[in-house]
C-alpha cells in the first residue's frame, strides 16, 4: 500500500474510534461539554390568498380593448354563435331561467362568457351589452337581455361592430381581501336581484345576536316609525359587529360604505345587504337583501 493509502486508513481508524467513544461513553474523566443549543424556529408566514383564474382564457390572450374606437352597424359574424350560447346555457343551468326569463343576471352573463370562451371567443360585458371577439382589430356588441330580464335572440340583439376592439374591457385594481378572509380578491362581472338572498337568514341571525351581545350599541326606546327597528348609537360599530359575527361563521364580509357585501366558500358570487335604515336605525326583513354579484364583488 502506498503512503497516501496508509494515511487514509489511519484517519479512518481514528474517526471510527471517535464514533465508538461518542456512542459508548467516555467514563468519569470526560471533559466539559458545550451547552445545548435551542432549535431555531422560523415563524410560518400567513398564507397569501391565491388568485382566481380568469373567467375567460380567450380574453386573457388579447390586448386590452380600446375605449376610443369607432362603432358602426355591419353584417354580424357572431350572431348565430351568441344565440346558440344562450340556448346552451339554458340547457346547462336551467335553474337560472324560467323559459326565456332570466332569474340571475350575474350568472347569466358569466355563463355566456364561459361558453363563448370554450369556443375561443372573448366576451365581456359593461353591464348593458356583451362584447364578443377573437381579435384585437374589432368586436361586436350584443344586447342579450331585455329591460324585463328576458334573453334576447336574433338580429335584434346585434348592435354594432367596433374597431379596434373594445374588449377585453380595461379594469382598475381589485379590493384587497378583508382581514381574516382566506379567499382571494375578486371582481364582479354583473349584478342583479335574484328571487331571494341565500345568505339572508345568517345576516338576520347576526343582527339579532349582536343586539343580545352588545345592547349598548342600541337605543331600544327609539324605533323607526312603524317598525321595531331600534336606533343605533354607533352605526360603524354596529356594522362591524355584524361582520365579526359572520366571520366566525366562515363568511368574508366588508362594508362598502353603503351596503354589506358578503361571500362564503368561494368567489362564485357575493351578496349585498342594506342593514341600516337612514343611517340611524337597524334594518331587518326581506328588504335587506339587495343584489347578487357574479363573480364576488370583492
Amino acid at each position: 500500500m502506498s503512503k497516501p493509502g496508509k494515511r487514509a486508513a489511519g484517519l479512518a481508524l481514528v474517526a471510527f474510534g471517535a464514533l465508538a467513544l461518542g456512542h459508548c461513553g467516555g467514563g468519569s474523566g470526560a471533559g466539559p461539554t458545550d451547552p445545548p443549543v435551542p432549535p431555531v424556529t422560523t415563524p410560518t408566514p400567513a398564507p397569501t390568498p391565491a388568485i382566481d383564474p380568469p373567467i375567460s382564457a380567450s380574453c386573457a390572450k388579447l390586448p386590452l380593448g380600446s375605449v376610443g374606437g369607432r362603432c358602426n352597424m355591419e353584417a354580424s359574424e357572431y350572431q348565430d354563435i351568441v344565440d346558440r350560447a344562450i340556448r346552451t346555457l339554458q340547457g346547462e343551468q336551467p335553474a337560472i331561467f324560467e323559459g326565456d326569463q332570466v332569474l340571475s343576471i350575474g350568472a347569466y352573463y358569466v355563463g355566456l362568457i364561459k361558453i363563448l370562451d370554450r369556443q375561443g371567443l372573448c366576451a365581456a360585458t359593461d353591464g348593458e351589452e356583451l362584447g364578443v371577439t377573437d381579435r384585437a382589430s374589432s368586436n361586436e356588441q350584443f344586447d342579450v337581455l331585455s329591460a324585463q330580464s328576458r334573453a334576447r335572440f336574433g338580429p335584434v340583439s346585434y348592435r354594432v361592430t367596433c374597431s379596434p376592439s373594445a374588449v377585453p374591457i380595461p379594469q382598475g385594481g381589485m379590493i384587497p381581501p378583508p382581514a381574516g378572509c382566506t379567499l382571494p380578491s375578486s371582481r364582479e362581472i354583473a349584478c342583479g336581484r335574484e328571487p331571494h338572498g341565500r345568505y339572508h337568514d345568517d345576516v338576520e341571525a347576526a343582527i339579532a345576536q349582536l343586539q343580545k351581545d352588545k345592547p349598548e350599541l342600541f337605543d331600544f326606546n327609539d324605533t323607526a316609525q312603524g317598525t321595531s327597528w331600534p336606533a343605533l348609537k354607533n352605526v360603524d360599530a354596529y356594522v362591524q359587529g355584524v361582520i365579526d359575527i359572520l366571520a366566525k361563521k366562515g363568511y368574508c364580509a366588508r362594508n362598502d360604505g353603503e351596503e354589506l357585501a358578503i361571500k362564503h366558500g368561494s368567489n362564485t358570487f357575493s351578496e349585498q345587504y342594506d342593514i341600516d335604515f337612514q343611517h340611524k336605525y337597524i334594518r331587518t326583513g326581506a328588504g335587506i337583501y339587495r343584489l347578487s354579484c357574479y363573480p364576488a364583488a370583492f
